[in-house]
């Protein structure tokens, strides 16, 4: 018989995760304009141990109410870097050896199920209605896509990001990759 968790415990779990190594995985995060949607990525990215997020273009940053009501904190545990330029957020990972794929939908993007993520990763979101800037994508290394099956064509951002994250921890935790150490 297993024995329901407390409160308590859960708040003993979070500390463990806070002071501990993160997945080798960032977003960067290309002009979102809504306070909200930054607040849903922040609250996905510390769920799913993202190591950082970088906040571009017109990305509104921490500390804001409106993003802290959202991220219910996560935006005081996941660390980011505000830098004016996605381009240069995405050559600063390269050059550190971390791919970045671009979370678009594009006439060579692949479906985030047929796409082998590999470890570390770097992703990039972008703009909720003009999506990715074009520079930015020609300097990524892929452009994946969620299939979509209903009349709409696409995911609000924070769901989207949601999902992919999801996906990548789901083959990164089958591979054994990705993951930080468990804890002593």
């Amino acid at each position: 018989m297993t024995r329901k968790r407390t409160i308590k415990d859960h708040r003993a779990d979070s500390r463990d995760r806070e002071s501990g190594p993160r997945a080798p995985l960032y977003l960067v995060l290309d002009n979102i304009r809504s306070l909200t949607n930054v607040g849903s990525i922040f609250r996905a990215a510390d769920g799913m141990g993202v190591r950082k997020i970088f906040l571009c273009g017109i990305t509104p940053a921490p500390p804001r109410p409106e993003i802290a009501k959202i991220s219910l904190g996560a935006e005081e545990t996941t660390p980011f870097e505000i830098l004016a330029d996605p381009a240069k957020a995405v050559r600063l990972l390269q050059l550190e050896g971390v791919p970045v794929f671009c979370c678009e939908q594009t006439d060579r993007s692949a479906s985030i199920y047929e796409t082998a993520f590999p470890s570390p990763l770097a992703l990039v979101l972008g703009h909720e209605t003009s999506g990715i800037d074009d520079q930015v994508l020609h300097l990524s290394d892929g452009e994946v896509e969620i299939p979509m099956f209903g009349s709409k064509h696409s995911h609000n951002v924070a769901t989207a990001c949601g999902i992919i994250l999801g996906e990548v921890r789901r083959q990164w935790s089958s591979a054994g990759e990705g993951a930080p150490p468990p804890p002593p």
